[in-house]
């Protein structure tokens, strides 16, 4: 119980906590957009240090008020803007900004008006189970994502050190799908079934190099060295969707920038596709390497289709795009390349995401069985023998 014999100092006033034991002041902040009022509330160990953030509070400018407590509507209003400039910049395509504003709406109905500093793990995680009751685990994840991101922007702008969102836990990640790894007769097959097929060089590239769909449909031929042995790729856009339909955006981070040795099935795809090809129609994607027969870039919903028959006639499991990418991370791994290695191929800044999301175990990677029976076979016998 606090003690309510509170002393004025202008638009604030300071009292001291019983419970707490500990001087409180609190002092006005300006409304929210939707015109509710807001209150910053502090805490000190003594009176004079209360007294003295409360004068200096009262002498801020409105917009240093809001920077000392922000509301969970203001992080997300400015993380809007960054994702703003990103769109702008061909860092990331309109559908995926689209995506984010409605995830942001979810969020900010539920915690709009609540401020940042008081917002608790347990809060964020009912908020996601409320939502995965509703929607589907990806668009949870997202959601999480998008407060995650909205709070990652005022930790970056200085507005506050807390942020519950990363300590939480996703209802989600239980039901994530860990997607499909093709063993090394399956992805000699899936080639073999491809061949004479019009997207048989880009299912190569995808498997041989373990590429984006984005990185792969982005690729020209300048971008190409044929030339040299082996045969360099290097992978330095991004097909991304605009408002005005798609373009070759930036890469997805920076560690995506990368150049590429290509195996020789993958070089000699390469070959015979660049020595088969007309010109195309479209002069604004005049070097794409992998398009339609109108000279435009392939939609992922067609190439999914496309993935799907090829693996009927394969006799194998239905793929995504990213199960190609996934295999060519497994497999390296399986052969006995390390995980940095294989995270430098796939364009990942941290190894956990390559662990985590694209290297499956193709056969056991723990050889335990030979080296127990080596330990305690031979520690039987020496006890047999005395």
């Amino acid at each position: 119980m606090s003690n309510r014999g509170t002393t004025q100092h202008g638009s604030g006033s300071l009292f001291f906590d019983k419970t707490k034991k500990r001087w409180v002041v609190m002092a006005s902040l300006p409304n929210t957009a939707d015109g509710k009022r807001r209150r910053l509330r502090r805490t000190f160990q003594t009176k004079s240090e209360a007294a003295a953030f409360l004068a200096k509070g009262c002498r801020t400018s409105e917009e240093e008020k809001l920077v000392l407590d922000p509301t969970v509507a203001d992080l997300l209003t400015g993380w809007q803007g960054w994702i703003n400039r990103r769109v702008e910049a061909g860092q990331l395509s309109a559908s995926s900004a689209n995506l984010y504003e409605l995830c942001a709406r979810h969020v900010g109905a539920e915690f709009g008006a609540q401020h940042a500093n008081e917002v608790s793990v347990d809060d964020v995680e009912r908020f996601l189970a409320k939502a995965g009751a509703q929607f589907s685990g990806r668009y949870v994840a997202m959601q999480r994502n998008t407060f995650d991101q909205a709070y990652r922007w005022g930790q970056r702008n200085r507005l506050l050190v807390w942020n519950p969102v990363q300590l939480s836990l996703s209802p989600s990640q239980q039901a994530h799908r860990q997607g499909t790894v093709l063993t090394a007769e399956q992805a000699q097959r899936l080639l073999k079934a491809s061949t004479g097929d019009r997207l048989h060089a880009l299912w190569t590239v995808m498997l041989g190099l373990g590429l984006r769909p984005g990185e792969a449909m982005a690729l020209t031929w300048p971008c190409i060295d044929l030339e040299v042995d082996p045969c360099v790729v290097h992978v330095r856009a991004y097909l991304r969707q605009g408002p005005d339909g798609p373009f070759l955006g930036e890469p997805k981070t920076q560690r995506s920038t990368r150049s590429l040795d290509t195996p020789v099935f993958v070089a000699d795809a390469l070959r015979d596709l660049f020595e088969s090809r007309q010109s195309p129609v479209e002069r604004v994607w005049s070097d794409l390497v992998f398009h339609t027969s109108k000279g435009t870039p392939y939609g992922h919903r067609n190439l999914r289709r496309a993935l799907k028959r090829l693996c009927a006639n394969a006799d194998l499991p239905a793929l995504t795009l990213y199960d190609l990418r996934r295999t060519a991370g497994s497999l390296l791994v399986d052969s006995g390349a390390h995980l940095e290695s294989v995270a430098d191929l796939l364009g990942h800044s941290s190894v956990a995401t390559t662990r985590r999301h694209y290297v499956r175990a193709v056969r056991p990677t723990v050889p335990h069985a030979v080296i127990l029976d080596r330990v305690l076979l031979k520690k039987s016998t020496q006890v047999q023998m005395r």
